[in-house]
């Protein structure tokens, strides 16, 4: 029987090489200087990765994987928790994850399509990318881009600006935080961004729904608009909190 394993890989060694391991057999084995180690925990696989000679490398435990110097790996269908020892750390989820974790730092997270995925950041630059029809999708973008693609449901904070959204279309509900950047809203979408600080732009697509919450009151300045609306107007809320392209003002 294939047993799905989460799979850490030093970059040094392996240069973001991923190594496919379809069938564990009970014991060990040794392949390349990496000593791979499966056993089951809770009826959930995981894996144990130690790196041998090359220096650098994973340690795990029952439900928690760490990743020093390279990049973490959740199989296709598998849930994960991925942490990161020191970075660089790279986190991607295959496609079809029930539940994936992980940090990111100096790197990437990905969550493969079809997954839900709830990614931190640990030390910036972070990127998170939801590769599509993501039902939850979530992670903390730091000096980097948060991309939302088509069919996913997104939520993005932002831990150090500049920081980037893009809701890529088909997006029944993608949330985000802009600082010192820009959030775009694709078509056929209903977006929700946050403005951390400024300057912050956002556009918003055709047949689209847009509200930017603009924490300093300044919204429909340089530092919180909208700069296309694609549907009609744009509207400042009272107050200046928000403004909004097809949407009423939030209460």
């Amino acid at each position: 029987m294939a047993i799905p394993l989460d799979r850490c890989l030093p970059a040094r060694s392996w240069a973001g090489y991923r190594m496919r391991v379809g069938m564990v057999n009970a014991g060990a084995r040794w392949m390349k200087g990496i000593l791979h180690m499966a056993r089951w925990v809770g009826g959930v696989a995981t894996a144990t990765v130690v790196a041998a000679a090359v220096g650098g490398g994973c340690g795990a435990d029952a439900d928690d994987e760490r990743c020093a110097d390279g990049l973490c790996v959740c199989e296709f269908g598998a849930s994960c928790n991925l942490d990161c020892e020191a970075p660089p750390c790279n986190v991607t989820c295959d496609g079809n994850n029930p539940d994936c974790r992980g940090a990111c730092a100096n790197g990437e997270c990905i969550c493969g399509t079809g997954s839900s995925c709830d990614f931190r950041c640990d030390a910036p630059p972070c990127h998170v990318t939801c590769e599509g029809d993501n039902p939850d999708c979530e992670g903390t973008c730091a000096n980097g881009q948060c991309t939302c693609a088509v069919g996913s449901s997104c939520d993005f904070d932002c831990g150090a600006p500049p920081c980037h959204v893009t809701c890529e279309g088909d997006n029944p509900d993608c949330e985000g935080t802009c600082a010192n950047g820009t959030c775009a809203c694709g078509p056929r979408s209903s977006c929700e961004f946050t403005c951390e600080s400024g300057p912050c732009h956002t556009t918003c697509d055709e047949g689209s729904t847009c509200v930017v919450h603009c924490a300093n009151g300044n919204a429909g300045t340089q530092d919180c608009d909208i700069t296309a609306c694609a549907i009609g107007d744009v509207v400042v809320c009272p107050g200046g909190r928000a403004t909004t392209c097809g949407a009423p003002c939030p209460d």
